[in-house]
């Protein structure tokens, strides 16, 4: 069958920790610009893998609207233990160049090369660093 997505979010890093650093259902998806260039600050894709025990290549993707890709991940070896084993996932993205604000961006996650999964995100400017 393979492994499921138990969750994903993408979220700037310092609202994360902010919010107490917690994945949980409302956290919102968003991604905050740092100026007017569309410069974002360092934000997190998180995410956690379950299922089917063994070894997977896990990689993602940042789509904007439309479907360009702006980002790219590198593959990850990605190993399950158990069926009932949750294998948590972390990485950081930092000074990536959005070309404008939506609510419309997509993480795509894929498997095996397979697309398993997509998370709409919101890319906006942050009032608070402009």
């Amino acid at each position: 069958m393979g492994a499921r997505l138990q969750y994903a979010k993408v979220i700037d890093r310092e609202l994360f920790f902010k919010q107490g650093a917690k994945v949980h259902p409302g956290l919102e998806n968003e991604v905050l610009l740092l100026d007017d260039d569309g410069r974002a600050g360092a934000f997190l894709v998180l995410r956690a893998w379950t299922e089917d025990h063994g070894a997977h290549t896990e990689q993602w993707r940042i789509e904007a609207p439309g479907g360009l890709v702006v980002y790219e991940s590198l593959p990850r070896e990605l190993h399950i233990a158990t069926d009932t084993h949750v294998e948590k996932l972390e990485d950081e993205v930092a000074d990536l160049d959005f070309e404008f604000e939506s609510d419309d961006y997509n993480a795509v996650f894929m498997l095996d090369e397979i697309e398993v999964a997509r998370v709409r995100f919101s890319v906006r400017p942050d009032g608070d660093r402009g």
